[in-house]
């Protein structure tokens, strides 16, 4: 559930299928924060939108919920809705997930990709136009839920990938293509298997 931050690992979920033991339902509208109290004064649609998400997950009986979204829009307002939506969700028995602020590069990709080339540059990691220290703070709203920093395991010393065997990650500036929405799942999105682990890093 969430904007089109959280639509970008769709297309990364059939390449990882048999990880995933799980129907998963998308539940995704551009620029709408995956809180169910926010308020966008432009979008009234993204209002009449997240208020329907709870009778979505009640008639399907959804039992996981996995909220994700450009959290750099939606700093200004504050996080606390985040708190008060988890919070919702923990009242229905419903298990939640925070997938926090994925990498944003300063343009896109392909760009970087020539600039790297002219410079005869072989690294094909960039420094990402953000601060990497949003997920903390998202974090710290995140009471009841199970955090899942992409940084992490995306990144190193705020540098990350743009591309990967020929392949770019993004097809912007941050959106994932199809091949980095699988490396994303592969690496961080919530396994329901017995355990409910996630996958341990390398």
């Amino acid at each position: 559930m969430g904007d089109s931050f959280a639509a970008h690992y769709v297309s990364g979920l059939g390449a990882n299928i048999n990880r995933l033991q799980a129907n998963i339902v998308e539940y995704t509208y551009a620029s709408c924060a995956p809180i169910l109290y926010y308020y966008p004064y432009d979008r009234l649609d993204c209002v009449r939108f997240n208020r329907k998400a709870l009778d979505v997950i009640l008639e399907a009986d959804i039992k996981t919920v996995i909220l994700s979204g450009r959290w750099s829009d939606y700093e200004v307002r504050g996080f606390d809705g985040l708190q008060q939506t988890i919070a919702t969700l923990r009242a229905l028995g419903v298990r939640v997930f925070v997938i926090g602020q994925s990498p944003q590069f300063p343009t896109d990709v392909r760009k970087i990709a020539f600039f790297a080339k002219r410079q005869n540059l072989d690294d094909t990691s960039w420094p990402i136009a953000m601060d990497p220290d949003i997920n903390e703070r998202v974090r710290s709203f995140t009471k009841g839920a199970t955090f899942i920093d992409p940084l992490k395991f995306l990144c190193s010393a705020g540098r990350c990938a743009y591309s990967d065997r020929g392949e770019f990650l993004y097809f912007d500036y941050g959106h994932f293509s199809s091949a980095g929405a699988t490396l994303a799942i592969s690496k961080y999105w919530p396994a329901f298997g017995k355990d409910n682990a996630l996958p341990k890093t390398k």
